[in-house]
């Protein structure tokens, strides 16, 4: 009896072990166009979920894998910074939920539908970066003068600049 529960858990660890190596491989594939990093990987149902950054930051997505294919793909307002999995419910069944972290904002997907926004509260902008944006709409400073003097408030500032400023 404990040699067939030994064999029957290799097996399943074997299938497991396969079903593991295929995420990875369509994570490091580069047909697989995935471009993202760890912390927006999420298992949901025996499923990948992928907060993906698209090609250069420009295209964000959210998407499903099931194995090496995607199943799923929907676009996401910001870059998405962080994906986790959750059960909401307190009563059976208990489904498991994802909440995703895009720009100022985490999304929670329930059965991978959009099920809830909670917006972050906006940070106060730095008074010299208000400052520079101001000069440059009433056009007393070039964009060049621009970008040169947020790089230099970015490199001495305490307190982040602004998601404008540093795109």
């Amino acid at each position: 009896m404990a040699a067939a529960s030994s064999s029957d858990s290799d097996a399943c660890g074997a299938e497991s072990n396969e079903a593991n190596s295929k995420w990875l491989d369509a994570h490091y594939d580069p047909m697989a166009n995935i471009h993202t990093f760890s912390a927006c990987l999420a298992i949901l149902s025996l499923q990948l979920v992928v907060g993906d950054l698209g090609p250069g930051g420009q295209q964000p997505r959210l998407k499903v894998l099931k194995g090496p294919l995607v199943m799923t793909e929907s676009p996401l307002p910001a870059l998405p910074a962080a994906a986790a999995t959750f059960l909401m419910e307190q009563h059976e069944p208990r489904t498991p939920a994802l909440a995703l972290a895009s720009g100022p904002c985490v999304y929670v997907y329930k059965n991978l539908r959009p099920y809830f926004k909670f917006s972050l509260p906006q940070l106060p902008p730095n008074p010299l970066e208000q400052d520079l944006w101001n000069q440059a709409k009433e056009d007393r400073i070039d964009p060049l003068t621009l970008k040169e003097m947020l790089e230099s408030i970015r490199e001495t500032a305490e307190e982040p600049l602004s998601i404008q400023s540093l795109r």
